[in-house]
């Protein structure tokens, strides 16, 4: 858990970026400040109007620095929420395309999306560093592609064929450093998972996992990072096109 922050500190990590950002990110109240600043995860929900759905966004004071956590959240082999499956079919340098697969109890039909990712290089210009994402429907068949190829063990081109393809997939990673190993952290997710699954249930479902996810990732960019990347490791990229040093 890092150490308090000052909230007008925080406040000021979050207003610096706000014109260069892709996700609109949300503006806290004086009591969400505080919690933020004192080490809590801030939950919010952002609704859209009756044709749009609404963002769950999950905002922390995470210990780490902003390459650290950066590499847990965008390191090709992360699993960042061990509820999902997912894994990058291709990269070209700050873009990317990822396949997520969602594993839900029968007799509710398996979900699966692919989206395609960016670094905002914009944002990075303000020191602040956003990749977000957005749905690519025409782009299964490379992901089915992958996992004959043994990209997911345990997921099978049956597994891929039976699921049911998300309509609605958008988000963003966003990061800001208030330190050498503080940053704040803003996660955004906006589903839809269609069939027989209401809006509101995903909607719910996410935003309580958004602590874990958060969480998650700060442990990820403590424990894992340092291990895995290596002088061996490809280099993964900033949103300022840089290179990673590697942490060993």
């Amino acid at each position: 858990m890092p150490l308090p922050v000052d909230s007008v500190e925080l406040a000021a990590a979050l207003d610096r970026c706000r014109g260069a950002v892709h996700a609109p990110l949300p503006r806290l109240s004086p009591e969400q400040l505080e919690r933020a600043a004192a080490g809590e995860i801030v939950r919010i929900v952002r609704h859209g109007d009756p044709e749009t759905p609404s963002t769950a966004i999950g905002l922390g004071v995470l210990e780490g620095s902003m390459d650290s956590l950066w590499l847990a959240a965008q390191d090709p082999h992360t699993q960042v929420d061990a509820a999902l499956t997912e894994f990058v079919i291709d990269e070209r340098g700050d873009q990317a395309r990822w396949y997520g697969y969602l594993d839900l109890p029968a007799p509710l039909a398996d979900r699966q999306w692919v989206v395609w990712s960016v670094d905002n290089h914009a944002a990075a210009q303000t020191g602040c560093w956003e990749h977000h994402w957005d749905l690519a429907p025409d782009d299964l068949p490379l992901a089915r592609d992958a996992v004959v190829a043994g990209a997911a063990p345990g997921l099978t081109p049956d597994d891929v064929d039976a699921a049911v393809f998300t309509p609605v997939n958008h988000g963003a990673w966003f990061l800001s450093s208030l330190g050498p190993d503080q940053t704040v952290v803003v996660y955004q997710a906006t589903s839809v998972v269609g069939g027989a699954i209401p809006d509101w249930l995903v909607l719910r479902l996410t935003t309580s996992r958004l602590e874990t996810v958060l969480r998650g990732l700060e442990s990820l960019g403590r424990d894992w990072v340092p291990k895995h990347y290596g002088v061996t490791h490809a280099p993964v990229l900033g949103p300022d096109r840089r290179a990673i040093a590697p942490r060993r």
